[in-house]
């Protein structure tokens, strides 16, 4: 929509702005004449900037500490571990359904990062990428695949068929690919939560800056 002159002037009147000194139109073609309600304007674009930023990396924060849990759990060699639990009753839906989950995380964690692109996260998605690169070729023949963007797809009826000493080879306590998955999951977990940590800080002054514009402009209190 094309905004005029007259319009503003009429947005003006309504506000009780003096419709006589320059219009807003005026100050968004010349940003150096210093008006505050531009200026105000201007500092809301960077709060919801910050504010979208704060939420992709509240969410990859997230995400990759579900996937540092999810690899932990199966990393886990003590007596209640699903492997051990598997092992005493003989039944492996346990660990199926757990690889399963990890894989998950693991999708979920990469589409996170690309989110969130920044020098760091194409670093540590890369990462994420080439940690199963040397088993690839075992971890075809359980039905898991991988595609042109990192993503893993688990066959879950090809999985089933696997014994119980191939999954914990390939997924146990000494597994190389969990070890790796959960060692970079947890450090893209900690640097999401750095940078929701300082965003936060940056955003919470920025609204406590454009708020104090708004109201030292205009009294609410009327």
């Amino acid at each position: 929509m094309r905004i005029t002159t007259q319009m503003l002037n009429q947005s003006a009147k309504r506000s009780g702005l003096d419709i006589n000194r320059p219009t807003l139109l005026d100050y968004m073609k010349n940003k150096n004449m210093g008006n505050p309600l531009y200026q105000a304007l201007s500092q809301n674009r960077s709060i919801n900037t910050n504010s979208e930023k704060l939420e992709r990396y509240e969410k990859l924060e997230e995400e990759a500490g579900q996937l540092t849990k999810l690899t932990q759990k199966l990393l886990d060699d003590g007596e209640k571990s699903v492997f051990e639990q598997a092992k005493v009753s003989g039944d492996n839906q346990e660990i199926y359904n757990s690889v399963e989950k990890m894989f998950d995380g693991y999708n979920r964690t990469l589409k996170s990062l690309r989110t969130t692109s920044n020098t760091m996260n194409d670093f540590y998605r890369k990462m994420l990428m080439e940690a199963p690169e040397e088993t690839r070729e075992e971890l075809e023949k359980l039905g898991i695949t991988f595609g042109k963007d990192g993503t893993a797809d688990v066959d879950m009826s090809k999985l089933k068929e696997v014994d119980y000493e191939t999954l914990k080879k390939h997924f146990g306590n000494n597994s190389d690919l969990a070890n790796k998955l959960e060692f970079i999951a947890s450090r893209i977990s900690d640097n999401a939560k750095a940078n929701v940590e300082s965003i936060g800080s940056s955003y919470n002054a920025s609204g406590t800056m454009y708020g104090n514009s708004i109201n030292s402009k205009y009294d609410f209190s009327r």
